[in-house]
């Protein structure tokens, strides 16, 4: 759903745009209605001569040819332009949004590692707390450099000109490490169960791999009550592998599983939004699987919650 000043906007378009149409079809009447007119005085007064003959419904015949055309040509127009300027509205909520999130995002963990550093300053405090609060402090910088790399690397996964060095991989155990961290950052208060070989060797690039995966991961974490059971597997399928993640959270509407993988895309208004996140995260974890060869999609479970799943080519 639009803000309410670009909903003014759309329905300004909209109220112009028939304006316009109505416009065009008053004045094709108008001059159809004057040619017969002048015909009926023509007629009256017995000017008429052979080439005047039918004159009426020649002129008929070319508004409505000519004005068909006109009109086709002009709602055309009119329904690119819509698009173009609801493109541009999505667009400026997105980057808006964006703009929200990192803010957010931004001032958690400095304000954490501030808070942290100030309180090491005192000198009444035991090892074991300057020992916790060093600790905090760098969990914070840690999730600075995590937000910086991923605003990178989404700039990366734009460049197309740009190869990943895809080569053998072994992803049980890039799945294996990243479940790992998992278990005590994005899904420390989530039941985790791994089902994975102990070796799959993938056609991929490490670093890519693991992105995906993380992002995955973090997004299974957010959008899932705390409690509830990320189920990930990682087996083969035909020529290729298939890594999913299948969480217990809300689904994803049918009309939303494509919109989630756009740049910036967060479903809802990022001041009213509970859950952390910039709207990168799966869009970067599919333009990277693209990049290696693989596809990403999500579907959503018979008995509820959401599974997004990763295919990609295996080495030979």
């Amino acid at each position: 759903m639009f803000p309410r000043g670009h909903r003014r906007t759309l329905l300004l378009f909209g109220i112009l745009a028939v304006y316009i149409v109505l416009q065009s079809l008053w004045w094709a009447y108008l001059l159809v209605r004057k040619d017969q007119e002048m015909q009926g005085l023509i007629d009256a007064f017995h000017l008429a001569t052979g080439e005047e003959s039918g004159r009426a419904d020649r002129t008929f015949r070319m508004v409505v040819g000519e004005g068909s055309v006109f009109l086709a040509l002009l709602i055309a127009a009119l329904v690119l332009t819509y698009r173009a300027i609801r493109r541009d509205l999505q667009l400026a909520r997105a980057q808006r949004n964006f703009l929200l999130a990192v803010t957010h995002e931004l001032r958690t963990p400095i304000a954490g590692a501030k808070l942290n550093v100030q309180t090491l300053q005192r000198r009444t405090l035991s090892p074991e707390q300057r020992e916790a609060l060093a600790a905090r402090a760098v969990g914070d910088l840690d999730r600075l450099a995590a937000l910086t790399d991923k605003v990178l690397l989404a700039a990366r996964a734009e460049e197309t000109d740009l190869p990943l060095e895809v080569g053998p991989v072994d992803a049980a155990v890039v799945l294996r490490q990243a479940v790992d961290q998992a278990r005590g950052t994005a899904l420390a208060a989530h039941t985790v169960e791994l089902d994975a070989p102990e070796s799959l060797t993938a056609r991929a690039e490490a670093l890519a791999l693991r992105s995906v995966v993380d992002n995955l991961l973090e997004n299974a974490g957010k959008y899932t009550p705390p409690g509830s059971t990320v189920r990930v597997s990682l087996h083969r399928r035909g020529d290729g592998a298939v890594l999913e993640v299948a969480d217990e959270g809300p689904g994803v509407p049918e009309d939303e599983r494509e919109r989630i993988f756009q740049r910036l895309y967060r479903g809802g208004d990022e001041s009213t939004r509970r859950t952390q996140g910039t709207g990168l995260g799966l869009y970067i974890a599919r333009r990277l699987m693209r990049r290696m060869g693989g596809t990403l999609a999500v579907r959503n479970a018979p008995q509820g919650g959401a599974i997004f799943a990763a295919s990609f080519p295996t080495a030979s």
